[in-house]
């Protein structure tokens, strides 16, 4: 089980990254733009983002699973303005959530982004 609220953002971003890259939804990845944790590795590229959820995560209470039940309420709530990215989290499997997540949470963030490719321009 994870506890804290920046690694199970981190779960949930790579999540739905995977999740973007099947529709590239415009407001869809604008979400993942302002909530990318691995711009500096402690908190989202929005600060207010991280701060949303960080608070959304002290009031919850229970994270088993990685968080996948926390998450899905997460983004129930989340500012409209992002259209419903609730909707693309719940296509995940709960198992394959729980196995990925297992495998990242034993990952540095350096091989995070090398596995996800997630700033191809940079090198």
């Amino acid at each position: 089980m994870i506890n804290q609220p920046i690694q199970v953002f981190k779960l949930m971003y790579l999540a739905l990254t995977k999740e973007w890259e099947k529709e590239k939804e415009e407001r869809f990845g604008l979400y993942l733009s302002e909530a990318d944790p691995f711009i500096n590795g402690n908190d989202s590229a929005d600060p207010v983002v991280f701060e949303d959820f960080k608070k959304a995560f002290d009031q919850y209470g229970s994270y088993d699973d990685y968080g996948y039940d926390f998450i899905e309420s997460y983004l129930s709530n989340l500012d409209p303005f992002y259209g419903d990215i609730k909707q693309y989290f719940v296509r995940i499997d709960r198992r394959q959530y729980v196995a990925d997540s297992e495998q990242f949470s034993s990952m540095s963030d350096e091989e995070l982004i090398a596995k996800f490719g997630l700033y191809p321009e940079e090198k």
